[in-house]
């Protein structure tokens, strides 16, 4: 039975638009997420001080002709969301050439100023974007009327003829002669493509021109707040989001999309769910879609899609840095260091493919505006560049982890060469891959941009290639013809929810919630060591997890949010087969972390799990090597080696301050295991531990499954000694609370 308008796959922006629309104009909605995280890649995550922005480095326009402000005019953003003017485009660095690229009217006058042999050309740059918006803002909305003046194309709108039939890199080499400008113009083509050569000239421009007409703009706080504000606008009219629901199988009836298949993302015991809509609408990767299919829809589609080829990836290095960075002279926003090989605009494709001691990328310093990702004093920045995911796809996890780690040590000292000791005040970097992206989105190609805008693949040519080929199966997302980026998930968000408006005969459905088992009561708060909380809930009805795993606590209502997300992973305390899940944590300043010790009994919080691969394996004696709150999941294995009446040795070295700070001293040290020894070391009167204590504590160490739970500098030092002890990599756990 039908109880929904819509059903909507996927929680980027491109979904959230449609959703936020389709409530808006009174239909119920549906919005099912595969992450944790609504937002796809306009979203947030925190890393000690810092809130680490995902992907926005700047919104393009806003400004009165921009297309997509009405858009979001009508979902009340503008009042919702505040939108920080960037000083200017972007900043260029090439060896010794330096440039600052104002936008608007500033912009052309300033490239005329600086190149005036090429005044001509830049003026008709500008004309033909003046143009393109112009015919864009007079083509009719009907699509049958499109079609019946498509032979009129040409006459009727010559800008968008003419722009769709050559690519951007040919254009700018037919129409200016200074390598310089043309690589002033295209020097943030990483928003678009690796290569201009496979770019159309009419996306190029419309795109280019909106940054030149109205600037870039960041969202303060971060894009997640954006998704936050779709996500709290469907809820408010009457529609409903869950998280943490991997969408299976499109159902169909008669060729007609009816429904969608769901399972829970993290508790894959629990049975799929079949609900059932007017449409449904997929805001994700038209290949994954064609996956949910049955047959002959499936074949269909794929079809349709197969010779359309993915935009390029992206890599991006995040960075904390304990300082203002403009102290140190990063005073503008973008900065685009550029290859000092490249010396045309042909040579950008090579370039996306070259040494990470030559690629170009862009550096974006977040503190260059009130962005409200960090503290004051302190800076936020992002190194990003072109990438491919075949680059790492076929790589182990130690050869993964190793290839990061020489990626970022390679982008990084050439950040210092630009811009001398910055290193100095990094306190925290991460690396995304195309990998990283891949995962969180499912995105094939590991690519943020859906299919490349290609003059095969843009304008009405994308659009029918990409159209639906089944009735009440909508596409919104930047695999749509709008394509990637955040405007262009917004307007395919707001042509899809329009086009489904004007054709879909809707039903009237009760307002109605659909129950999330995953919500649960806190039962209780008791203090069981300095600054440590124990935390006891429901448990969700039908979790089953390992010893050892973590959960995602996330907060419905947090009192603070400054600087920091509403959820947490979290090790689970309790034992599988204990009725209650509890959680203990350490107290500190965060926002997440206030809210949570002003929850007060009966509030709810919803349970992502479970999570992580640090379990037993169950293979000779067991090491554990634990710092601070890092005791958290070997409580629950110590707790199944009892059950399983393991009797084998089980060594305990348990590092805190001082026993007030250990949490579960006692408990630890009346472990019901024949073979088990407890080694508690604090270290405000003790040694730490080292290659000597471990040698002197330890006799089965190279016959024992290690097991390293701490900080990350604390991890590393242990398993280094481990491995010059001779035990095989394959013999140690870790977890460093990342």
């Amino acid at each position: 039975m039908k109880t929904y308008n819509s059903i909507i796959i996927g929680s980027g922006l491109g979904g959230l638009t449609a959703g936020a629309l389709l409530a808006l104009w009174g239909k119920k909605v549906l919005v099912l997420e595969q992450h944790y995280i609504a937002g796809g890649c306009a979203t947030a995550f925190k890393r000690k001080d810092f809130l680490m922005e995902v992907g926005l480095h700047e919104i393009d326009g806003l400004h009165d002709q921009d297309f997509k402000r009405p858009i979001m005019e009508l979902l009340g953003l503008f009042k919702g969301v505040e939108f920080l003017k960037i000083p200017e485009l972007y900043h260029i660095r090439k060896g010794d050439f330096s440039y600052v690229l104002s936008e608007g009217k500033q912009a052309k006058e300033q490239l005329k100023r600086d190149f005036p042999k090429e005044e001509k050309n830049i003026n008709e740059f500008f004309i033909t974007i003046e143009k393109l918006y112009k015919e864009m803002h007079q083509m009719p909305r009907s699509k049958w009327f499109r079609r019946l003046i498509h032979p009129l194309m040409p006459l009727l709108y010559p800008a968008i003829a003419s722009t769709s039939r050559i690519t951007a890199g040919e254009w700018l080499d037919k129409h200016f002669k200074d390598e310089r400008l043309k690589t002033i113009l295209t020097a943030n083509m990483c928003y678009y493509t690796d290569d201009p050569f496979n770019l159309s000239l009419m996306y190029f421009l419309v795109a280019q021109g909106s940054y030149l007409n109205g600037g870039g703009h960041f969202v303060k706080g971060g894009s997640q707040n954006l998704s936050n504000y779709l996500v709290h606008f469907i809820e408010q009219h009457g529609g409903q989001v869950l998280m943490g629901k991997y969408a299976k199988e499109i159902l169909i009836e008669n060729n007609r999309a009816v429904g969608v298949a769901y399972q829970d993302t993290f508790n894959r015991t629990i049975p799929m769910v079949k609900v059932y809509a007017d449409t449904v609408i997929a805001n994700a990767a038209q290949p994954n879609v064609a996956q949910m299919l049955p047959e002959p829809q499936c074949r269909v589609l794929q079809k349709r899609i197969g010779k359309l080829r993915p935009a390029c990836s992206l890599l991006s290095v995040y960075l904390g840095f304990n300082i203002d960075l403009r102290e140190l002279g990063v005073t503008h926003y973008s900065n685009v260091i550029l290859n000092k090989a490249l010396k045309s605009l042909k040579d950008m494709k090579d370039d996306a493919h070259s040494p990470w001691t030559e690629r170009s990328f862009t550096f974006v310093n977040y503190g260059v505006i009130d962005s409200q990702l960090c503290p004051k004093g302190k800076s936020l920045g992002v190194i990003c560049t072109t990438d491919n995911l075949a680059d790492w796809d076929g790589l182990d996890d130690k050869d993964y982890q190793e290839q990061k780690e020489v990626v970022a040590r390679t982008l990084l000292k050439r950040l210092e060469k630009e811009y001398p000791t910055i290193l100095n005040y990094l306190e925290y970097y991460e690396v995304a891959t195309p990998k990283t992206i891949h995962r969180y989105t499912l995105n094939p190609a590991g690519t943020a941009y859906g299919y490349v805008q290609s003059i095969g693949q843009t304008g009405p040519s994308r659009a029918k290639m990409t159209a639906s080929p089944i009735r009440n199966l909508y596409f919104s997302s930047a695999w749509a013809p709008s394509g990637g980026g955040y405007s262009g998930a917004i307007y395919s968000g707001f042509f899809t929810a329009k086009a489904m408006n004007n054709a879909v005969k809707w039903c009237s459905y009760t307002p109605s919630k659909m129950e999330d088992t995953r919500t649960v009561r806190l039962l209780s708060k008791e203090i069981i060591a300095d600054k440590t909380f124990l935390l006891t809930f429901e448990k969700p009805k039908g979790l089953t997890y390992k010893a050892g795993q973590y959960a995602v606590l996330q907060l419905h209502t947090p009192i603070y949010t400054h600087l920091d997300m509403p959820l947490r992973p979290l090790s689970m305390v309790s034992h599988p087969s204990q009725a209650t899940l509890k959680f203990a944590m350490r107290i500190s300043n965060s926002s997440f972390k206030r809210s949570i010790m002003d929850m007060s009994v009966g509030d709810k919080v919803t349970i992502f799990a479970p999570m992580g691969d640090f379990i037993l394996r169950n293979n000779g004696h067991v090491v554990f090597f634990v710092a601070g709150i890092g005791i958290t999941p070997v409580v629950s294995i110590l707790k199944e080696l009892e059950l399983q009446h393991f009797i084998g040795h089980v060594t305990l070295c348990y590092s805190c301050k001082n026993e007030s700070a250990a949490a579960f001293h006692k408990d630890l040290k009346q472990c019901f295991l024949p073979n088990y020894t407890y080694l508690p070391v604090f270290t405000q009167t003790q040694k730490r531990i080292d290659k000597d204590y471990i040698y002197k504590n330890i006799p089965h160490l190279l016959d024992s499954q290690c097991y390293i739970i701490g900080t990350h500098s604390f991890v590393k030092e242990i398993e280094t000694i481990l491995l010059e002890q001779g035990v095989q990599k394959e013999d140690i756990m870790k977890d460093d609370f990342n």
